[in-house]
């Protein structure tokens, strides 16, 4: 693989010059071409271009060593970071800067969603730009178009909902250009509503499991009526995917059934755990699928590895006296990750591999208190099923450290581990790393090159390759129940909101009274975290919501009006309501304090991608170093269309 390919293409290049592109989890495999001029003159040309931007959104969502999905879920309500031995993702006040690290996964990804969205913008404006002059069939032309037109609203819409006030680009740029300026967010969203409406008319209604269609196209449309307060317009939207494309929700359990450590927890057969194997994503009998990132180990091209078991999950294995499940002695580290191979279980035929039935565990994301515990009110839930075996909780885990038959804590192997000695003392000293619950249904992807039964004989196992929904039925619900929501319908919010959790198995359900006031946007967006977990991009999500509260409440003027200090975002209220960690005094290891400020709703523009636009100004958002240079952004479509952007 090439990397910095976004560079060495002449696309939209002033504008990509300013991104920087050196993340080593955005390098989908390059086009095999390098004159755009030539390339993009024929149909088959612009079809590269948009396989191009859906090997992005892969690369977006999985990368090469970690999910775009763990920086989202850590400027939320639902998760904070778990690195527990360093600093720099834990107090945003200090840590997240116009100069920080804003790559790593360990740190934070802003930039790369950023250097993600100019880059898919300029293959998608590629196809925008050059396809009017193509001969070819008006109704092909159409859908390439509706196509294009969803590939650049999508990346608009998170780096809208994640910066602000952005440069809005809409056409290729050709000649180098270093005078962007930064457009309005709700002239990015009328805009992106115009595409949408196209595309949803003319994109073809089904597709390839991982081309765009009418529904992915639909399902952005409703999103962007509600930021645009379009709420009628939402629900139409809504009814139109939910009643008239062909899509269920899926309530029985269908497809293949994969019960992968069957003698250690075996899983009962449930429509969750079916929905969410990767092998039922992207095929006929899904009803609820509307679009997946195509991630096969079979095909090298897509081979991309989830790294679900490996950033998301407990670090169970003990390496250190900091890290791991001690024994209740207290002497010995009690877990290890040795792979089961032939010889280890010749030798401990009682052990268990919990490497390949938990994954490997570095754990860089841990779920809130809120997210493990507390959201889950109804123990009928199938979501948050240990008995089904859906959800994975610590006590499952045994003490499988060979090194502990021969001494006095062999009676503790294979016996389950324990979180407290029996005098009270803490076994495991960072229980922010290495102790908490998960849901399996949606993190355990098998790891075929990692199995034992390939010959693999170390100690890693991350989620191989696997499909993942870029977007699913369920969502469209519960943004239908948002859009009841806004229009004081309270019984079809309920109502929606209910069919969700009826598909759970749910016994509990909300009332119209109970959908009213500001507690009933919480319920809905209790609801999202319980469906869509480690699914949707949940700043983003909370970050729209604010957006249109303060639109509705007549507070919202600029990005500012929902961050500065006088500022109370629906995104601080679930941060305060719901995180227990920012801003409580807790700590880790490291003794570093997990501290987040009203201005983090925003992230901050890297001040490269600001300093190498010459001619005209990128603005910052409030509360980092440099907005205090700030320049009137571009106010109207009018005066986008005289920029020239």
């Amino acid at each position: 693989m090439k990397k910095n390919l976004l560079k060495s293409l002449y696309l939209g290049s002033a504008l990509l010059m300013l991104a920087s592109c050196s993340e080593s989890w955005l390098e989908p495999e390059p086009l095999s071409f390098y004159e755009p001029s030539k390339t993009f003159s024929t149909v088959e040309g612009l079809e590269s271009a948009l396989t191009r931007c859906r090997s992005d959104l892969l690369y977006y969502y999985l990368g090469g060593g970690g999910t775009a999905v763990s920086s989202e879920l850590i400027f939320s309500d639902v998760a904070v970071s778990a690195i527990s031995d360093l600093g720099g993702s834990q107090n945003f006040v200090t840590d997240i800067s116009p100069t920080s690290n804003n790559g790593w996964i360990g740190s934070n990804l802003s930039n790369a969603f950023w250097s993600s969205g100019v880059g898919g913008t300029s293959f998608a404006n590629a196809v925008i730009s050059r396809l009017p002059d193509i001969e070819m069939n008006e109704t092909v032309k159409n859908q390439m178009m509706a196509r294009a037109y969803f590939q650049r609203a999508w990346r608009y819409y998170h780096m809208t909902f994640q910066f602000g006030d952005v440069p809005l680009v809409t056409r290729e740029v050709t000649t180098p250009k270093l005078d962007f300026r930064s457009v309005k967010m709700e002239v990015v969203i009328e805009k992106m509503i115009k595409d949408l409406e196209f595309a949803a008319e003319h994109a073809p209604m089904r597709d390839d499991w991982g081309k765009e269609n009418k529904g992915t196209c639909l399902m952005l449309l409703i999103k962007y009526y509600l930021a645009g307060g379009h709420f009628e317009k939402a629900v139409s939207a809504a009814n139109t995917l939910i009643n008239d494309c062909g899509y269920e929700l899926m309530e029985e359990p269908f497809g293949t059934f994969e019960n992968p450590c069957p003698d250690v927890r075996p899983m009962t057969r449930n429509v969750l755990w079916d929905l969410h194997r990767p092998v039922n994503k992207s095929i006929a009998a899904n009803k609820e699928s509307i679009m997946t990132l195509m991630s096969r180990f079979e095909n090298p091209d897509s081979r991309v590895h989830t790294h679900y078991l490996y950033n998301f999950t407990p670090f169970w294995s003990m390496t250190d006296v900091n890290r791991g499940i001690l024994t209740p002695s207290k002497q010995n580290a009690g877990m290890g990750r040795l792979a089961g191979t032939p010889a280890v279980m010749a030798q401990y035929p009682e052990y268990i591999d919990f490497r390949a039935v938990a994954g490997r565990g570095e754990c860089f994301v841990r779920p809130t208190c809120f997210a493990e515990k507390s959201m889950w009110t109804d123990p009928n839930d199938l979501r948050h099923s240990n008995e089904t075996g859906n959800w994975f909780e610590m006590e499952e885990f045994k003490y499988n450290n060979t090194s502990l038959v021969g001494t006095e804590d062999e009676k503790y192997f294979m016996k389950p581990v324990r979180k407290y000695a029996d005098d009270g003392t803490l076994l495991c000293q960072d229980t922010i790393r290495c102790w908490y619950g998960y849901p399996y249904y949606k993190l355990w992807v098998d790891d075929a090159e990692r199995n034992v039964s390939n010959g693999y004989t170390g100690v890693d196992y991350i989620g191989g390759p696997g499909d993942a929904y870029l977007y699913r039925l369920a969502e469209a619900y519960l943004l239908r129940a948002e859009a009841y929501y806004w229009m004081s319908d309270y019984a079809k919010a309920a109502a929606d909101v209910n069919t969700i959790r009826k598909r759970a198995h749910c016994t509990q359900m909300f009332t119209a009274g109970e959908l009213s006031g500001l507690d009933g946007l919480d319920i809905i967006m209790d609801e999202r975290a319980r469906e869509l977990m480690y699914e949707e991009l949940r700043h983003v999500e909370l970050v729209r919501v604010s957006f249109i509260k303060a639109n509705k409440e007549g507070t919202y003027e600029s990005p500012k009006s929902l961050a500065d200090e006088n500022s109370d975002s629906y995104w601080w209220r679930r941060i305060t309501k719901y995180n227990n960690y920012y801003n409580k005094g807790i700590k880790t290891l490291h003794n570093d304090e997990y501290k987040m400020a009203k201005h983090n709703i925003f992230w901050p523009v890297t001040q490269s991608n600001i300093d190498s636009n010459l001619n005209g100004r990128i603005n910052q958002n409030y509360g980092y170093a440099g907005y205090e240079k700030n320049e009137t952004p571009i106010s109207t479509l009018a005066e986008l269309e005289e920029s020239g952007q």
